[in-house]
């Protein structure tokens, strides 16, 4: 599972995914945000230090994203990442969500402005698109890092 979701989201620069939170109420939050991800999976999501998600992240760490193989002449897997997150603005953390495409609103990856939400998954459903693989899931056990991913 780790490979084909690492060779379905980095296919560019960023990816564009489904992040969901979840507010101070209980109301549910989505939207669609650019992100990338390590080899260990974690995934992150480059925004303003100012928006909802940055205050829904601080208020419940528990998160969802939505991503997959978009290339729809050739579909793949489209994965359901159950996580928690945090929000950074640690330099390595910033260096990693880095990509030309955020010049476009922040100056450079030392920008006040800049914020990341830095998503570890906790739970892995890779579904098919068009008949492909069966579904595979992943749940990470107590106290195992995310590169401990296994089902490739």
């Amino acid at each position: 599972m780790k490979e084909r979701l690492l060779q379905a989201l980095r296919k560019d620069d960023d990816f564009l995914c489904a992040l969901a939170t979840v507010d101070t109420d209980g109301r549910p939050h989505v939207r669609y945000v650019r992100a990338t991800i390590r080899d260990d999976l974690t995934i992150f999501c480059p925004t303003f230090a100012s928006t909802q998600k940055v205050r829904d992240v601080g208020a419940c760490e528990h998160v969802s994203v939505t991503c997959g193989d978009t290339d729809s002449g050739v579909p793949g897997s489209y994965f359901q990442i159950a996580g928690r997150a945090v929000v950074s603005r640690a330099p390595a953390d910033r260096a990693a969500a880095w990509t030309p495409r955020l010049e476009r609103w922040f100056s450079n990856p030392d920008d006040e402005a800049y914020a990341v939400v830095v998503v570890v998954p906790e739970r892995i459903v890779a579904l098919p698109i068009g008949g492909g693989p069966a579904a595979q899931v992943w749940e990470r056990t107590e106290g195992s890092p995310p590169d401990t991913i296994s089902g490739s």
